[in-house]
């Protein structure tokens, strides 16, 4: 049985500049990693990996840096556009899709036609998920845990991921979680997940949930995530709590879903302890459960470290200025 700062660094196992000693300070030290840029930003936007930058076959529209100090991939501005801005996603488009028809990165999936933003840009632009992990840039999505209130105590309505999911197969998440697309808000992409994943009202969550901030980090991907293992993650998630009455049921609406489970606190406390939850899934429900006062200090000798772990400033910019 673990212990909650393990929940934590499941998910958040970038290492810090304290971790001297760790075998991912070894091998992903910021010396080790390319930065990736955007035209007319002097800000990096991703933390891209070795064997991604020397394996992809780079088109003309990208420059690569590569001396003792610095270590570059740079989306050049197009020269013959006149709105530049508007055509810098499908550059990147066009890069992956070089990529894929030349087999370069074996772990480069199929398109899945759903572009997630590069956070922080000055304008608009994205990249498919199929291909957003390559290039290290902030993943945002939201996630929402909903409970009840019940004679016995405190309820979670927990699914368990179908065991055919190629990503965390049959780990345990939060009631509902999903991906920010380019342009969705995250209490639009909440509803949206919310009616696709759980059947859920939308007039009456939008009347009831409630926002509860946001939990950070920056993963370092392994087989469990269905891709290329070792590429860096950084993500943000937007936290919405729902309180339901004992007499609500959710049953699954898809495929990804194969079981809702209502489970007490301490059920979850031992699921999470185990490893059962998806990494990401567990830092949301581990920063529940703290907000809460269902771990305190008094309890835990690694509470300001767990606290200040699940709300990791991020290396890379978070939001957009002029």
């Amino acid at each position: 049985m673990g212990k909650w700062l393990d929940v934590v660094r499941d998910c958040d196992n970038f290492p810090y500049a304290e971790d001297e000693d760790s075998t991912h300070k070894r091998q992903y030290g910021h010396e080790s990693l390319w930065k990736f840029f955007l035209p007319e930003d002097p800000r990096p936007h991703g933390l891209m990996v070795e064997s991604v930058v020397t394996q992809m076959p780079w088109t003309s529209d990208f420059r690569v840096i590569s001396t003792a100090d610095r270590k570059e991939v740079h989306l050049l501005r197009p020269e013959s556009e006149q709105n530049w801005q508007d055509q810098c996603s499908k550059i990147i488009e066009r890069q992956i899709a070089v990529a894929r028809e030349t087999k370069a990165l074996p772990n480069l999936g199929i398109p899945r036609h759903e572009e997630f933003p590069i956070v922080g840009a000055r304008f608009p632009v994205g990249i498919d998920r199929s291909a957003f992990s390559m290039f290290g840039v902030i993943g945002r999505g939201v996630h929402m845990t909903v409970y009840t209130q019940t004679d016995s105590g405190v309820k979670f309505w927990v699914p368990q991921r179908n065991a055919n999911k190629s990503t965390y197969p049959g780990c345990l998440d939060n009631t509902v979680a999903g991906g920010m697309a380019t342009g969705e808000e995250p209490l639009e992409c909440l509803l949206r997940e919310a009616t696709e994943e759980a059947g859920m009202s939308e007039d009456s969550l939008r009347k009831e949930v409630r926002a509860a901030g946001t939990v950070t980090w920056i993963n370092i991907s392994d087989e469990r995530s269905g891709g290329q293992p070792g590429l860096i993650n950084p993500g943000v998630l937007y936290v919405y709590d729902l309180e339901v009455k004992p007499d609500v049921v959710f049953q699954p609406v898809d495929n990804d879903i194969e079981a809702f489970h209502l489970m007490d606190a301490e059920e979850v406390k031992q699921a999470l302890l185990s490893g059962r939850f998806k990494p990401a899934s567990g830092s949301v429900m581990l920063d529940f459960f703290i907000r809460h006062g269902l771990i305190t200090p008094e309890d835990e000798k690694d509470y300001a470290e767990i606290v200040s772990r699940l709300h990791r400033k991020l290396p890379l910019p978070s939001y957009s200025y002029l």
